[in-house]
């Protein structure tokens, strides 16, 4: 029998960061853990609501990691959130049962990874600067902009940054306006737009995918598989997240719609602990973009996991999602 047990955790994050949704000072996420025949499996995913999470454990009563299928199905009515959490934790369980890492078990030893891109956040030009300056051996980098943004601040970061540059629009601007941007982006060599429009107008952003230089991926429009489906011939590709889909099992569905519809993968995160993203770089050798960034610049982090060294991934060997509690994190020993 498989016993939940969850918790909040609050990681401060060593400098805010800054986009157009507010000022992230903190993180606030719930850590799930399911323990069975002496192994425990951690899972994890910010905004969670402890009420689902605390609905998910009779659901479980008699399921084991090798039944991982049939025990989500029991799941699919909670919220993205809270069954994601309960999905990573099963799924490091299953691993550990088979004393394999996920990406062993999934087929997917072996296939290489691409670099993961960092955010900088909405700033000053003269910030800008500094930071791009400071970051020049990040092979990728990701500039969130604003409604007031027009594009140029792609420029700052050119004069001074060589490597691959992507824009997070994060729903800023009308379509007319998001062409203006995208049409500064392309001079600067920017190989990706986000977001360029509010999420829920398919056919704005459609007309924008049409027009653009820059190829134009959809983020707060991709919830789940049913997206992908609706997002075919609308956008460029798609920026897969595991909160936001509801779990690992739901992100593989995704990529083989995605492959299947023609457009391309990139596995996202929110601003997270290791062990979030760990989940997710498991599934790395899937995609064509990551932006796995989530834990940089966290402090006190409370799991350990796979490494990023100037954008490199390095996967952990240990059996399962392969992140570890930090002793004296949330009350392990």
């Amino acid at each position: 029998m498989i016993r939940l047990t969850h918790r909040e955790v609050v990681i401060a994050l060593g400098e805010p960061f800054v986009s157009n949704t507010g000022v992230t000072t903190e993180v606030r996420q719930s850590v799930v853990e399911l323990a069975w025949e002496g192994l425990r499996g951690h899972g994890t995913a910010r905004g969670a609501d402890p009420v689902d999470l605390d609905a998910c454990a009779p659901l479980l009563a008699g399921a084991s990691p090798f039944g991982l299928r049939a025990a989500l199905a029991r799941l699919d009515h909670l919220a993205p959130a809270a069954r994601s959490a309960v999905d990573m934790a099963l799924h490091d369980l299953l691993g550990k049962a088979c004393g394999q890492p996920l990406h062993r078990l999934l087929g997917l030893d072996g296939m290489p990874a691409e670099p993961t891109a960092l955010s900088i956040g909405a700033c000053p030009d003269d910030e800008l600067v500094e930071r791009a300056k400071a970051l020049g051996d990040w092979p990728v980098l990701k500039l969130k902009l604003t409604p007031e943004d027009d594009g140029s601040r792609a420029g700052v970061l050119r004069s001074v940054y060589g490597g691959r540059i992507r824009v997070d629009g994060n729903g800023s601007w009308s379509p007319e306006q998001a062409l203006r941007v995208a049409a500064e982006l392309h001079r600067h060599d920017v190989e990706l737009l986000e977001q360029p429009v509010a999420p829920g107008r398919l056919d704005e952003l459609r007309y924008v995918h049409e027009r653009s230089p820059v190829p134009v991926f959809a983020d707060e429009d991709c919830a789940g598989p049913a997206d992908v489906l609706r997002l075919r011939g609308r956008a460029a590709g798609i920026n897969i997240k595991l909160l936001k889909c509801g779990g690992l099992d739901r992100a593989q569905e995704m990529i083989t719609l995605a492959r299947a519809g023609g457009l391309r993968v990139m596995l996202g995160c929110k601003v997270e602990s290791t062990l979030g993203t760990t989940a997710m770089a498991q599934l790395a050798g899937l995609a064509d973009h990551l932006d796995l960034d989530g834990p940089v610049g966290l402090l006190d982090d409370p799991f350990t996991g796979m490494r990023v060294d100037r954008g490199a991934l390095t996967l952990p060997s240990a059996p399962g999602v392969g992140a570890t509690p930090v002793p004296g994190s949330y009350g392990e020993d």
